[in-house]
């Protein structure tokens, strides 16, 4: 009898506290403006009980209940980005996929079509055959029209266990699937809107890899990120194009030599015009060696600025990706923090169920 009074009054308690949550939920209306949605019914979340028990569970809907007149409320201020998150969190307290649709309503009309598109398709899989004809129609329409304007992003990383943010944020607010856990390998794209996105890949001892991607509507793009160990990154010699340098020096030393020959083949020349009975055939002779010696060296020279400059080059882009590949910061700091998503906008169309 002890057992089953208990069980009377724990079905009693749950039953007052869905009451008083649909009764506040009509209680608190959209503005005037704000006509409700065509099919909209007001029903409460049924959560179902924890395995410890009842009071757990009650505890939990209360609080979603709370959180979901202060979300209302905050509507009613046109607040709307407050009051998504209240939505939210009333729904990670006693998940219910009609909260997930008046989430939909308020992300596409902030014109957050990503976001929008996530909430639809979470609302139709956890909903399944609870959803009437004419509300699924309702919401493949929106549907329909929001999948041109997102793009997906396929991340493959070379290690599993990574984890994954897009834009600094967790993939797993910004991902369709409940049991996703952020990690690699990702159990799908992620859903992102149009415009620059920074993809990173963090794992405790590697340095974090970064992608920017730039995506349109209707894009299906894949995004490669590779982890290096720290240990790995630290190793990595730094590279010189040697034989690049030894080059230039042979060659400017070249163009030295051969320049003061001819500088001193030069000033021979001159002494001997200014000498008498000078033969002919040997100022010929020691002019065309002062003429050769010079070419020689100018295009030695020449030679060597190129090469100089082809190992320079190469100096700076080997040391860059050096440089890259070698951690900056400790792996703690280099985690990106975790956050939710918000969004300001403002809602032309009503009309919410708990």
């Amino acid at each position: 009898m002890g057992r089953l009074a208990m069980r009377l009054l724990t079905a009693t308690v749950l039953g007052t506290v869905c009451c008083l949550s649909a009764n506040a939920a009509e209680a608190q209306q959209a503005p005037a403006s704000a006509p409700p949605a065509s099919g909209a019914t007001r029903t409460t979340a049924t959560p179902a009980a924890t395995a410890t028990g009842a009071p757990a569970a009650t505890d939990n809907v209360e609080s979603a209940r709370v959180h979901y007149e202060r979300g209302l409320q905050l509507f009613n201020e046109e607040n709307y980005d407050a009051a998504l998150f209240e939505f939210e969190r009333a729904y990670e307290l006693a998940p219910s996929y009609k909260i997930l649709y008046n989430m939909g309503r308020i992300q596409r009309q902030q014109n957050n079509y990503a976001a929008a598109m996530r909430s639809y398709t979470r609302y139709l899989l956890e909903a399944g055959g609870n959803v009437p004809a004419e509300r699924r129609a309702e919401v493949e329409a929106e549907m329909a029209v929001l999948r041109p304007r997102v793009a997906s992003v396929k991340v493959t990383v070379n290690l599993d266990g990574a984890t994954v943010y897009a834009d600094d944020i967790p993939v797993c607010t910004a991902t369709i699937e409940s049991s996703c856990v952020g990690k690699s390998p990702l159990q799908a794209p992620i859903i992102v809107n149009g415009g620059r996105h920074k993809i990173t890949a963090t794992k405790p001892g590697y340095a974090p890899a970064t992608s920017l991607v730039s995506v349109v509507g209707s894009d299906h793009i894949d995004v490669k990120l590779d982890l290096v160990a720290y240990a790995q990154a630290a190793a990595t010699p730094r590279r010189v194009p040697w034989r690049g340098w030894v080059a230039t020096g042979v060659l400017a030393a070249g163009a030295g030599v051969l320049g003061y020959l001819s500088l001193s083949q030069s000033a021979k020349l001159e002494d001997e015009r200014g000498q008498l009975n000078v033969d002919a055939d040997k100022l010929d002779s020691r002019a065309s060696r002062t003429k050769t010696f010079g070419l020689i060296g100018d295009g030695l020279a020449v030679t060597a600025v190129v090469v100089g400059a082809i190992s320079l080059y190469y100096t700076i882009k080997w040391g860059k990706e050096t440089n890259e590949a070698r951690p900056t910061s400790t792996p703690a700091a280099a985690v990106p923090p975790s956050r939710t998503v918000g969004f300001s906008a403002s809602l032309n169309g009503g009309g919410f169920t708990f």
